[in-house]
């Protein structure tokens, strides 16, 4: 079905054909989103990561359709997308949803405000939470196209981190180093539309680490 819409989006040609194709996408979307957050029967942990990634990239898909068929006012041209899971000591599955952004970090440069806002929403909630992202770009390779992820480590975050520090060297340093070294390598592949920045959030309680304690004898 993703597929399928894919290939329409690119045969549209009136704003009312534009309409029922965004209809259909909206349907679609939303019996994958009760995919993911229903909880009985669970899909498997890569089948809803499969899941949540498709809402993320049709939403991308359904904003740069939108563009050609109804006039947007001037902005970043990103927007917050959050999705309802059923994942265990999930809190925050999102997305920052890009519609006109090329260039690499100008579009994570930009979407700082937007995920340091939320972020800093759950950190009024919580005393600590673990954190990562993944940028998700569409790349070529002569006449092949293929959609491919950066993902950063988990990270822990507490009430007193500096977040515009971790968003600097946690999530764009490493997105642009990894983009870098994979599109020099000999794979071919080449970055050719920024699609989203997802963000995932989990409940974290340091006291369930594993640690050793020495007792007096």
């Amino acid at each position: 079905m993703e597929r399928d819409l894919i290939e329409q989006a690119t045969l549209l040609n009136t704003r009312e054909e534009y309409v029922a194709w965004e209809q259909r996408c909206d349907e679609f979307i939303e019996s994958l989103e009760e995919q993911s957050r229903i909880k009985r029967p669970r899909l498997s942990i890569g089948n809803r990561q499969s899941v949540i990634a498709c809402i993320a990239r049709l939403e991308s898909l359904k904003d740069s359709v939108r563009g050609r068929f109804v006039h947007v006012g001037a902005g970043h041209g990103l927007r917050w997308r959050e999705i309802e899971t059923a994942f265990e000591s999930r809190i925050l599955t999102s997305a920052v949803i890009n519609s006109n952004h090329i260039e690499p970090r100008r579009f994570l440069e930009d979407a700082s405000e937007i995920v340091l806002e939320r972020v800093q929403c759950i950190m009024q909630r919580y005393d600590s939470i673990k954190i990562n992202t993944i940028f998700n770009g569409e790349f070529v390779a002569g006449d092949k196209r293929a959609n491919k992820s950066i993902a950063t480590r988990n990270y822990e975050l507490y009430r007193y981190t500096d977040l515009r520090e971790w968003y600097v060297t946690r999530v764009v340093e490493p997105i642009l180093t990894s983009l870098e070294e994979f599109q020099e390598c000999d794979s071919g592949w080449a970055l050719s539309r920024i699609l989203n920045l997802a963000v995932n959030a989990n409940k974290h309680n340091p006291l369930r680490a594993g640690c050793h304690i020495k007792l007096p004898r």
